[in-house]
């Protein structure tokens, strides 16, 4: 018995690769958890992390909803891996909330169970807040723990960059001591933009799609990244200061200069000023 899982199915498993987005930091807009969250749609549950282990309540508090003056829930902050099985492989997802402690114990326990389940590639998805317009499809930097991993439609980041960690990075480097492969992709979404961005999760979406050789049905993300664009543009008609700043960045991302490291961390650190 471990200490920080319960494993509840240990199925067979079709060359799977495991797919990996956690709330709080590195999830601008949502994007990755919401990504993960629909690739895991109709899968079946096999690991659950035990919450009173990782989880500070005061500061991730559980959702009690009420109903009609009577409680009726408690929804407590979990982290979760399911399986989904696809015609062209099974993926494991890893989704839930950034734990608030024991960070190494989650990674070795991660790094742990995919030996166990011979999963040997492990794609981390997230996003982070960036000076590019909601105009245009999201950039996607992407990382890797080997040139080898890198594909040919890949951006792969080339400045050097210091921010701060989450715990999946964390838990992508216990993966790579153990001798597995690790991806990383991370969508850049309109630093102006306060709500869960839909183009930023159909960006990581298409982006595994090609990378894993899955023919996934995108339709409603396509859809629901469209109504929000029609919106945005809506909010801004009537803001001149906010349409000079859109058309600046329109021209930036026209040139098809992408942010350096630099301009990304500053951005980073503006966030987190924000926050």
């Amino acid at each position: 018995m471990n200490d920080l899982y319960d494993i509840i199915a240990e199925p067979e498993l079709r060359d799977a690769a495991l797919i990996l987005a956690l709330s709080g930091w590195v999830d601008a807009g949502a994007a990755g958890t919401e990504a993960a969250e629909f690739l895991a749609r109709g899968g079946e549950e096999i690991v659950r992390f035990k919450g009173d282990e990782i989880f500070d309540y005061r500061s991730n508090r559980p959702v009690v909803r009420f109903r009609k003056g009577r409680m009726t829930e408690v929804e407590w902050p979990s982290l979760t891996i399911h399986r989904r099985s696809l015609p062209e492989r099974d993926l494991l997802v890893m989704v839930g909330s950034e734990p608030d402690s024991r960070w190494r114990g989650v990674a070795d326990s991660v790094a742990d169970l995919m030996e166990r389940f011979r999963v040997d590639l492990i794609v981390t998805i997230g996003a982070v807040p960036a000076a590019v317009p909601h105009t245009y499809p999201p950039p996607v930097m992407m990382t890797a723990s080997s040139d080898e991993l890198v594909g040919g439609d890949d951006v792969a980041l080339g400045d050097d960059l210091d921010v701060p960690g989450a715990a999946v990075n964390v838990i992508a480097d216990a993966a790579v001591g153990r001798g597995l492969g690790t991806l990383g992709y991370w969508a850049q979404i309109p630093h102006y933009v306060n709500e869960k961005y839909h183009a930023g999760t159909l960006a990581l979406l298409q982006r595994i799609a090609l990378r894993l050789d899955l023919d996934l049905d995108l339709s409603e993300i396509v859809t629901a990244s469209s109504e929000q664009a029609d919106r945005i543009n809506e909010l801004i008609a009537d803001r001149p200061d906010s349409q000079a700043h859109v058309q600046k960045l329109e021209m930036l991302a026209e040139e098809g200069r992408l942010a350096s490291g630099d301009e990304i961390a500053a951005e980073i650190e503006r966030f987190l000023n924000e926050d």
